[in-house]
């Protein structure tokens, strides 16, 4: 077994004040607000036997910031200090030590926790930017199968599936996805006086039944300087998304649109994702993500993006595109959905419907974003699902999109959509359509309404959604909610 050496020993040390110093803590002193992932990964922690679990997500989302938040907790509920040790792979010093992650793990085992890995209670790792470490799934599954250890993963991209760590781990992780902030998170974290006004948080899952129409029902009771301050911060929230730095202060307003831009494309795109996958062609990535952003929430066949990558003298074809594609995805600066029902074999030829996955950075890119408030319905309408996208997450739930003729197999009838489809592991389906305008007609429901008839079985529950701009109503009859963007947002 190597040893560790004594400069790297003591930056472990410097990494966990709390080994030493009652007082010490956690430093830096980690913000107050917990987000709902957080708290469900401490909950799972709590338990002396479990998966290992994994946090994975963009650059500057606060997975560093989570595992400082549940050490500091499982502390405060008694854990012994000595018990839990963070280290950093990001940094290159711990990493080029011989056999790193064993060095280190033996050494805290002698010098600071006192006692082997099997006596005691468990003993807490929490290990970040793991993907730097070479090697690392085949380390962290020899810890995971020899000692009763509690592991937290992290990772900038889609590490924690990537590159030998779905086969060699399959069955030993959990894997929780953090994306950027939701505007109800952006509230809690840095309006909590507004926040307060606000009812219980529900899960995505709950909104197919009658909870939902609960909570939208004591959103619209809100004051009417609540609504406007509501209102008014939903504006920030659609023009700057939800990375944390753009709110807490720490980014300059008249700089966010470049600290966005080189985060995504200086950091992700060139330097995370080619770490990881294969991407030979750097600027072809950068081309497609553009093209996405420009197109966000619409339906995107991968040969029209080859096609016009071709055009900008990005020479490609429809594999490589959807390789790439595959590569954003998985580092969840895209979400994918796939028409409903799904077809028993994916294929290409079916085209998903796209959204980058924080409205922010598209605005960024393009330096802006039409009025919320004033502008065109119809070109507020994909960048307002891009927006209602973001809360449409949960275990054991699969969202998609709805697109068919309204008489089958006459491919010169009308064609009707449903913007989302949310589906659970039961084969219960929620539709839910974005009219973000004043007035809802009748032709708007066309999409739900033939959704409903194709698919009675599956609706168990609302028939569907419809996200309006302002009309709040539950329509008893054909069991459709409407509800305003905001009070959507920030039911979840």
């Amino acid at each position: 077994m190597a040893t560790l050496s004594e400069e790297s020993a003591q930056v472990v040390r410097e990494l966990n004040p709390w080994w030493f110093s009652e007082d010490a803590g956690v430093k830096p002193e980690p913000p107050a607000f917990r987000r709902p992932p957080v708290r469900d990964v401490l909950g799972r922690l709590r338990r002396d036997k479990g998966l290992i679990e994994a946090v994975r997500g963009p650059r500057q989302v606060g997975k560093t910031t989570a595992i400082f938040q549940i050490i500091q907790d499982l502390i405060r509920e008694g854990r012994r200090p000595r018990d839990i040790m963070f280290v950093r792979f990001d940094l290159e010093l711990l990493r080029e030590e011989p056999s790193a992650l064993r060095s280190i793990l033996q050494w805290f085992t002698t010098s600071v926790r006192g006692r082997p890995l099997t006596e005691g209670a468990p003993c807490y790792l929490f290990l970040d930017e793991i993907h730097k470490l070479r090697r690392w799934h085949d380390e962290i599954k020899h810890i995971g199968d020899t000692f009763p250890v509690r592991m937290l993963l992290t990772g900038s991209s889609s590490v924690l599936v990537a590159r030998g760590g779905r086969e060699s781990l399959a069955g030993r992780i959990f894997t929780t996805e953090l994306p950027t902030f939701s505007f109800r998170e952006v509230l809690e974290c840095w309006r909590p006086q507004l926040a307060e006004c606000l009812p219980p948080r529900i899960r995505f899952q709950e909104s197919f039944g009658p909870v939902f129409r609960e909570s939208a029902e004591q959103l619209s009771l809100l004051k009417p300087l609540q609504k406007l301050a509501i209102r008014r911060a939903l504006e920030r929230y659609y023009i700057r998304g939800g990375y944390p730095r753009l709110h807490s202060g720490e980014v300059d307003d008249d700089v966010w649109a470049d600290y966005l831009v080189q985060t995504v494309f200086d950091n992700v795109l060139g330097a995370d994702i080619p770490d990881l996958f294969p991407v030979e062609r750097p600027q072809l990535l950068r081309h497609l993500y553009l093209s996405v952003a420009r197109l966000t929430g619409t339906v995107i066949p991968q040969n029209k993006l080859a096609e016009a990558a071709n055009v900008a003298h990005f020479a490609t074809n429809q594999p490589t595109v959807g390789k790439y594609l595959h590569y954003l995805n998985d580092a969840l600066l895209i979400r994918e959905f796939r028409r409903y029902p799904l077809a028993r074999k994916a294929s290409a030829r079916v085209p998903a419907k796209i959204t980058v996955s924080d409205l922010g950075v598209r605005n960024a890119i393009f330096r802006g974003a039409p009025s919320l408030w004033e502008s065109d319905p119809a070109l507020l309408g994909p960048l307002v699902e891009t927006l209602a996208q973001h809360v449409m997450r949960d275990h054991n739930m699969q969202v998609h999109y709805f697109r068919e003729h309204a008489i089958p197999n006459n491919f010169r009838s009308p064609v009707h959509e449903v913007d989302f489809v949310a589906e659970r592991l039961d084969g219960q389906v929620l539709p839910i359509e974005v009219k973000f305008r004043k007035r809802i007609r009748e032709d708007d429901l066309k999409g739900l309404l033939l959704f409903g008839e194709r698919h009675k079985k599956a609706l168990e529950g609302t028939a569907g959604v419809v996200v309006t701009r302002e009309l709040a109503k539950w329509d008893d009859e054909r069991r459709i909610l409407f509800v305003p963007l905001g009070t959507f947002l920030l039911s979840f």
